[in-house]
């Protein structure tokens, strides 16, 4: 009988400690997991939105509350069980959740606009390469702004191909790098062009007065350095048209001997040689230097724009062996052989040679 109450009052011990074990667990306070596990989603989005690249703060906001509530809950797991608080790291974590969306949504909008700047940003940089490739390309330039050019065009392939790719971040630093590039070049191209340009008063006054030369049945020879033409005129009008080729720094005008520009001004015939005088097919031999260019030159000598001994050369023909497809000769024109056999028929001794830096204004050309 004792034995049965012993058992009885044991059973009832036990049913007291489960009881009150029951009751222990259920005051444990309850870590928000869901929550977390949620915060760490809302991070992974928000990082695949680009929100890092295109909403940082707001992502690092987010990855700040985040951080705090880890820090938070590890501290309460350090504490006796029945002691810990999990109220603010589940503030914390909300704090988290709403940052990363607020990162995510701000991303995707952000990383839109880039795309469209982009999008127009490529567009304008193929209009500047166009102008460049048509305007300035075929001009003497300095090595360094060529090669800068060719880089730019390069680094605005890559953006395209990265862009394409949907790899935006790239696309646009390698976007950066061809602004940078194609317009330092295309701006020191502009102001070459600009500075040469400004003797187009005097190119178009002697334009005029080739074709004015011409009238009465007069042949004329008129040379369009940035058209690479030579045309000869008969009565006021056009009756032939070649393509010529010019010395190799053809900007500007000639200076001095040895610079390989071709002269420009009002010259004449003063020689015709043929075969057995040249070794460019047939030439047409020009009074280059002329009596303005003498004045000229010794005009720079006395200011100190060039050296007292600088000679302003001569020996400026126009001549076969052309037809190259580059600006080659030493300051010479240059015609297709058999272009210089009709030029060489047309014309005589004494008939006026004028060469003129364009008979467009600057302008028309980029027009």
């Amino acid at each position: 009988m004792k034995n049965e109450i012993k058992k009885i009052g044991l059973g009832a011990m036990i049913v007291v400690l489960l009881l009150l074990s029951v009751a222990l667990v259920l005051q444990v306070p309850e870590p928000p997991l869901a929550e977390l596990k949620s915060a760490r989603e809302k991070l992974v989005e928000a990082q695949n939105s680009e929100a890092d690249v295109y909403a940082s703060k707001l992502y690092e906001e987010a990855q700040q509350w985040y951080d705090s509530a880890m820090i938070n809950w590890a501290a309460q797991n350090e504490r006796f069980f029945l002691n810990r608080e999990y109220s603010k790291v589940k503030e914390q974590v909300d704090k988290a959740i709403q940052k990363a969306n607020e990162a995510s949504g701000r991303g995707i909008e952000q990383k839109k606009q880039t795309e469209g700047l982009l999008i127009q940003g490529m567009m304008s940089l193929d209009q500047k390469i166009a102008v460049y490739e048509q305007v300035y390309k075929k001009m003497p330039l300095p090595t360094a702004v060529v090669k800068a050019h060719n880089r730019g065009k390069m680094k605005l392939a890559e953006c395209r191909v990265a862009y394409e790719a949907g790899r935006i971040t790239e696309a646009g630093k390698s976007y950066e790098k061809a602004v940078e590039l194609i317009e330092s070049s295309g701006k020191h191209a502009a102001q070459l062009l600009s500075r040469w340009f400004a003797s187009y008063p005097q190119w178009k006054e002697n334009g005029g007065k080739a074709i004015s030369l011409s009238r009465g049945g007069k042949t004329v020879i008129l040379v369009d350095k940035y058209a690479h033409r030579c045309v000869v005129y008969r009565n006021g009008q056009a009756i032939k048209t070649f393509e010529a080729e010019l010395g190799i720094n053809w900007i500007g005008d000639k200076r001095l001997k040895g610079d390989k520009a071709t002269p420009e001004g009002v010259y004449r015939v003063i020689q015709k040689k043929d075969h057995q005088h040249t070794r460019f097919h047939r030439a047409l031999l020009i009074n280059y230097p002329n009596d303005e260019d003498k004045r000229r030159i010794e005009a720079e000598k006395r200011n100190g724009t060039l050296a007292r001994l600088a000679l302003p050369g001569g020996l400026i023909e126009i001549h076969g062996h052309g037809g190259k497809g580059v600006n080659w000769t030493d300051g010479c024109i240059a015609l297709k052989d058999q272009d210089m056999e009709v030029l060489f028929r047309l014309v005589e001794v004494g008939v006026p040679v004028i060469i003129v830096g364009s008979l467009k204004s600057l302008k028309e050309i980029h027009h």
